[in-house]
């Protein structure tokens, strides 16, 4: 049975499943292209279906600046078509991501050296630190009235033992997997958040 056809006329693409709660990245050109100014941009936004031109008119940008990286992130596997429709002589393309989170696969921690693992997790600091400079240049935080519930920022060292860091760590990743997973992106008053947590052992 072919698929269905809906009111707009997109076609869902066969054997498109629903996005993964969970992608691991196993080399450090994935990490790289999910950091990437304009790809990592695009990831984000693709949690529901969209078109190159409907990411072009979110991000601000000219549509034909993005497709080289909207073909980049579906060649690394991390977005892919789910829908598509003919418009004239045109085949136009929905695309969604393969999964609503990633992370660094553990093997990874072992076969990376020092530099490159220095690299990799300085780059997911750096999207974190590019995003908040832009949401304040832009007057995003200009009269918050309620800052508590307006973003939370947080910098500081604890000394915990073993067995608490443990805890710690483990109660960060299921607040993230939560609020990860169960997406209100359909509810008309959605905001859409950075969350980027970060909790590492100081040596030095």
């Amino acid at each position: 049975m072919p698929p269905e056809i809906d009111d707009a006329g997109w076609t869902p693409t066969p054997g498109a499943a629903e996005p993964l709660d969970e992608f691991e990245m196993h080399d450090l050109e994935l990490i790289a292209d999910v950091t990437h100014p304009v790809r990592g941009s695009i990831v984000r936004r693709l949690h529901q279906p969209r078109t190159v031109a409907e990411l072009a008119d979110l991000l601000d940008v000219p549509v034909t600046r993005l497709y080289h990286h909207v073909n980049r992130l579906e060649e690394r596997g991390l977005i892919r078509v789910v829908a598509t429709r003919r418009v004239a002589a045109v085949t136009e393309r929905r695309y969604q991501v393969v999964a609503r989170s990633y992370r660094i696969a553990p093997e990874l921690f072992h076969t990376m050296d020092d530099r490159e693992m220095a690299i990799a997790m300085g780059s997911l600091f750096d999207v974190a630190k590019l995003g908040l400079q832009r949401e304040i240049e832009g007057g995003g935080y200009r009269n918050v009235t309620a800052p508590e519930e307006h973003s939370c920022l947080s910098l500081g060292e604890i000394s915990v033992s073993p067995a608490r860091r443990a805890e710690l760590l483990r109660r960060l990743t299921d607040i993230v997997r939560e609020f990860g997973s169960d997406t209100d992106e359909d509810a008309p008053d959605a905001t859409r958040m950075t969350l980027f947590v970060a909790a590492y052992p100081e040596t030095f």
